[in-house]
């Protein structure tokens, strides 16, 4: 499929309007407008993979999509999330964040045919709560070592260099 035509492209590239819960220069999440729970999120790269092991940086992937379902459950005080690489319904990488609530209607195991009716307003109020919570990039400091401290040169009396140097000549 050509990147043009994919819609999570078009997403990333703003030409289709979501709700955006979180964005940097490589990954965009979004409210999913099938969601199986309130607070349902699609995490993409930004760039077009066909799968979710094709995408380069894989770990800070991953490690988006854990701080995005921080700030899903601590927004909507969901149990815990569910999260799915199941989606080929769009051939473009994609993580689903499904947070998890009691008596959602899922039982232990996702239903997939479970999808909720939420009305705009109540999905714009779920993305601006999610916005609000997801937690910030912690940013990796580089170790750099510290410049050591030459011990400063210790004078030597004219009778120390003597003996020093007479024990070099002997050896």
């Amino acid at each position: 499929m050509a990147e043009e035509a994919c819609i999570f492209c078009q997403i990333a590239a703003k030409r289709i309007p979501a709700r955006i819960v979180y964005e940097d220069e490589n990954f965009l999440a979004f409210l999913d407008i099938r969601p199986l729970n309130p607070g349902h999120t699609l995490l993409i790269p930004k760039q077009h993979y066909f799968r979710v092991n094709d995408v380069p940086n894989f770990g800070e992937y991953w490690e988006t999509a854990k701080r995005v379902a921080i700030g899903i459950t601590k927004a909507l005080n969901a149990l815990f999330v569910s999260y799915a690489t199941v989606g080929l319904e769009v051939p473009h990488a994609h993580i689903w964040i499904i947070p998890r609530f009691d008596n959602d209607g899922h039982g232990g195991i996702i239903d997939w045919s479970n999808i909720k009716k939420i009305p705009d307003e109540e999905m714009d109020e779920i993305a601006q709560k999610i916005r609000s919570n997801i937690p910030p990039k912690e940013v990796k400091e580089e170790k750099v070592e510290e410049p050591k401290e030459e011990e400063p040169k210790k004078e030597r009396s004219k009778e120390e260099t003597y003996w020093i140097k007479r024990e070099l000549d002997i050896t």
